[in-house]
């Protein structure tokens, strides 16, 4: 088989290329699809070095067959967006194997920026944007590399061709990224994906909330136009959980039956909602988590984005999951009244208990409730309940029985905020007033250097709302009754004395109490925000708003316009400073050498033709001059050799001394 040797430099960098676009995906690939790319790397090494032999045509046909029966029998599906790049890695690794000839190492280089780009789809971070533009340049250098002559194999040049190349493409990016007419990027399409996602979850049991509390993940960020809300008031709703089994709180799916969408009525729970005092509007970016609920402050306006549906129990929810970074604006108003009169549905369904299970808690509820008059009274009365006891805050509390409730509140009395918010919950309800138990986040780190709270995933919480005669559904915290910093200083204040704060992540806490570190942390994430705002969020509506600030109205032909003369323009500015760059820049040795040689033949009579040939010109030269014509074929022979064939050791030497005796000719 007549073989296309590719050369040595372009295939290090197509396969140092390949591991470094393949090596993110590792983690969401079955692992024999990694056993596989690795072969195949080595296989085409060792067919390069002429030890083995390419695979034969009935081998590739069972590899392809095996690969692509493999993958969807490893995901037990062929939709999806990890089996679909599992498939696009096994064409990438096979096709190595069969790079025969220069077209089809084109088409490995074109299916490495696929794979390449495929990152995106998971990651869209600054530190994974440098690694795929590195990527890039290494798929770049490839390409290079297939073009190259001989006196430019080193890896490192080709390298530094493919930055510049890069380098002079980011000016055209950045035009065609603002003004070009935004799309919905690739990666907020509908996609399954089997990678997990911490987060909250739709249910809370005794210690969900305690072991989320230790990761210092970023769950959103929070920009205010404005003054924000003092601390103690930022309570970030994300679920309400109405369902309870004596052990664990779910959410009530029949109250979605009501929720409202921007293309239906108003709702009348909507229409009873009374809000008081400030508006506060505020942008959110939120991390991926594969859910559909969304943070907000109590109490959101109605959305106008048809994506987002808002219930009767005032939380909003996207209709697709949220499986990228999603950016949304809300308006809140913290001072509200609800519904002052509750439906005797809802009333039954907010009030229901197991049967049977913890009866000391019960009787307990029996008891408290006796001693007041009113409902309202009750509520305080099991809060001072709580601050009397022994109670403690911990995120180490320990196993409770089967009677959960009554375990916690006569035998351990230590508990995170899920266990003072199931209990002050079941308490309410065991004296037949509705209550529900609500899911999110308190507080957030505040970030002077750009201005926005980060609301980490230590940051999660959970608090009651309890619906009372002429006052709607009221929040009740619980927490607050035994660890009161937790509300004005956080978790890290609520749990200093017994030094459980990130105790899973001592790097994360280390940043956060060095002076430097938390500094240089506090930099970074405000870097990261501003690439979230401008670079992830750049949403159609936020290119709208931007153009029309600058431009006023607009319309597509103004934009088209506009994009056209940017674009030609920068091109235009690239190209001179190129053109200047090499007009400027000093020739090779060898290249000075040979237009010296040339330079002597025209003063001797024989010039050389526009686009002729080194050897014709040779050839034309030795018969003009014989006296000369063993100098004139020695500088020829070793021009040629150095720029198009593999040289030997003395050529440039021999050159150039030739060049220079043919000059002391001349001279004399």
């Amino acid at each position: 088989m007549n073989v296309y040797q590719i050369p040595r430099n372009s295939l290090a960098w197509l396969l140092c290329a390949q591991i470094a676009v393949i090596l993110p995906h590792v983690g969401r690939l079955p692992i024999w699809v990694t056993v596989v790319s690795a072969a195949c790397i080595v296989w085409r090494v060792m067919v390069y070095r002429g030890h083995w032999r390419f695979p034969g045509k009935w081998v590739c046909g069972l590899l392809v067959v095996a690969g692509f029966l493999g993958v969807p029998i490893g995901y037990r599906t062929i939709l999806g967006l990890e089996p679909a790049i599992a498939l696009l890695v096994v064409a990438y690794v096979l096709k190595l194997l069969e790079m025969h000839r220069q077209r089809d190492a084109y088409v490995v280089i074109l299916l490495g920026y696929f794979v390449a780009m495929c990152q995106f789809l998971f990651q869209q971070s600054i530190p994974w944007t440098i690694y795929v533009l590195a990527s890039v340049m290494m798929i770049s250098a490839g390409l290079i590399g297939l073009n190259q002559t001989q006196t430019h194999t080193r890896p490192l040049w080709t390298l530094r061709k493919a930055g510049a190349l890069t380098a002079q493409s980011l000016p055209l990016m950045l035009v065609l990224f603002v003004l070009f007419p935004r799309i919905p990027p690739l990666w907020t399409v509908p996609t399954q994906t089997q990678t997990a996602r911490s987060g909250m979850s739709d249910e809370v049991s005794p210690g969900d909330i305690a072991s989320l509390a230790t990761s210092s993940e970023l769950a959103f960020n929070v920009t205010f136009e404005g003054n924000p809300p003092p601390q103690s008031s930022l309570y970030w709703r994300g679920l309400t959980l109405g369902d309870f089994d004596g052990e664990t709180w779910r959410q009530d799916r029949i109250m979605w039956r009501a929720a409202y969408r921007v293309d239906r009525d108003i709702p009348p729970w909507a229409e009873q909602v009374e809000r008081r005092g400030r508006v506060f509007n505020y942008d959110v970016i939120m991390e991926p988590t594969q859910q559909n609920w969304m943070f907000t402050l109590t109490m959101p306006d109605l959305p106008t984005d048809t994506d987002i549906a808002m219930g009767p129990d005032y939380r909003w929810v996207r209709i697709e999951p949220v499986r990228s970074k999603f950016r949304y604006q809300v308006t809140s108003t913290l001072n509200f009244r609800t519904e002052p009169i509750l439906a005797n549905f809802w009333r039954y369904r907010m009030t229901r208990l197991p049967e049977e299970g913890n009866p000391r808690a019960r009787a307990l509820a029996t008891e408290l409730r006796s001693r007041v008059g009113s409902d309202a009274d009750y509520v305080d009365e099991v809060m001072r309940y709580f601050y009397a006891g022994d109670f403690n805050y911990t995120l180490q509390p320990p196993l409770l029985g089967d009677n959960k409730v009554d375990d916690f509140l006569f035998e351990t009395r230590r508990g995170f905020c899920e266990h003072f918010a199931s209990s002050y919950a079941f308490l309410m309800r065991a004296a037949n007033i509705p209550a529900r138990l609500v899911v999110g986040y308190h507080g957030g780190e505040y970030n002077d250097i750009a201005d926005y709270f980060s609301v980490y995933q230590y940051d999660a919480h959970a608090w009651v709302e309890v619906w009372l005669e002429g006052r709607g559904w009221v929040r009740v915290d619980p927490t607050t009754s035994v660890a009161p910093n937790r509300l004005e200083q956080g978790l890290q204040a609520a749990v200093e004395a017994e030094e459980t704060f990130l105790l899973d992540s001592p790097f994360s806490l280390f940043a956060r109490q060095n002076l430097i570190l938390a500094e240089i942390r506090l930099q970074i994430s405000a870097l990261t925000y501003y690439w979230d705002t401008w670079v992830v969020g750049y949403t159609p509506e936020v290119q709208q708003d931007l153009l029309r600030d600058y431009l006023g109205d607009f319309d597509r032909k103004d934009l088209g316009i506009l994009l056209l003369v940017s674009f030609f323009s920068v091109l235009a500015v690239i190209g001179f400073f190129v053109l200047l760059k090499r007009a400027h820049q000093p020739l090779p040795p060898v290249e000075r050498a040979y237009l010296q040689f040339c330079r002597i033949m025209e003063k001797a009579g024989v010039v050389r033709q526009m686009g002729e040939a080194p050897d014709t010109f040779g050839l034309r030269a030795a018969e003009s001059m014989p006296d000369l014509a063993e100098e004139i074929r020695t500088v020829t022979e070793a021009f040629v050799r150095l720029n198009y064939a593999t040289p030997a050791a003395d050529d440039e030497a021999r050159l150039k001394r030739t060049v220079r005796h043919l000059r002391l000719r001349a001279l004399g």
